[in-house]
């Protein structure tokens, strides 16, 4: 019996040191879980930061491929444009040369006509030359903003990329160091669980104590005053 009592004793001061060490190590879980998941989850959103910009860059590119090809063909017009325009001068210069040698008023007439269409047509060139600057600057500013927009977020994909080799390194540690508290922590639960079955156990072995039983006082025995009345009564 005092070898059972002495066994509970010690299960039960076991059961409280292993309990201490089930909370420390079930803090220490939580905590290094709570790290774990945030480097994970940084390193999750970085790498998903990475794909959106490279898709805006892979879209951006498109819109300046866009662009780049139309000041292309809008400078290709214009520079056609600007050579009919000096065909035209060259004819107009030719044939004001014509009309200040021509022979006959009818020549001189003809020669004026042809001077008045080529003067339509520079007038017309020149217009259209216009138009393909005004358009050729536009489309020099669009590219250039989105130039500076794509240089913008390949900034940002490269300082991700440059972020993600140190995120995937603390992600890394930081899931070691919770395999490794998940694997004490589950240790001192077993544990703890070991122990409390075995005091379990043992309190089952000792015998429980029977409560006394309580003892009832006795009633004092009423005196007998009447039947000594009656005696004096009878002597009488």
């Amino acid at each position: 019996m005092a070898g059972l009592n002495r066994k509970l004793k010690q299960l039960t001061s076991q059961k409280s040191e292993i309990g201490k060490i089930r909370r420390k190590g079930e803090n220490e879980y939580k905590k290094v879980k709570s790290i774990s998941r945030k480097y994970s989850s940084s390193l999750k959103s970085t790498q998903k930061r990475i794909e959106t910009f490279k898709q805006n860059a892979e879209d951006i590119s498109e819109q300046l491929n866009q662009k780049i090809a139309q000041i292309e063909s809008v400078q290709r017009l214009k520079s056609a444009a600007q050579e009919k325009l000096n065909l035209e001068l060259q004819n107009k210069e030719q044939v004001e040369s014509e009309i200040d040698f021509s022979d006959t008023p009818e020549e001189k007439q003809n020669l004026q006509y042809r001077l008045d269409s080529i003067i339509s047509t520079i007038d017309e060139v020149k217009n259209e030359i216009k138009q393909r600057t005004s358009m050729e600057k536009k489309f020099s500013q669009a590219i250039s903003e989105i130039e500076k927009k794509k240089g913008s977020v390949s900034k940002t994909i490269k300082k991700n990329i440059a972020s993600k080799p140190e995120l995937t390194k603390l992600a890394k540690t930081a899931q070691t160091k919770l395999e490794s508290a998940s694997k004490k922590f589950e240790s001192a639960k077993k544990r703890e669980s070991s122990v409390t079955l075995q005091l379990s156990k043992l309190k089952s072995k000792i015998p429980k104590a029977k409560p006394k039983a309580r003892k009832v006082k006795a009633k004092p025995k009423a005196r007998k005053v009447k039947s000594k009345i009656k005696k004096k009564k009878s002597r009488r």
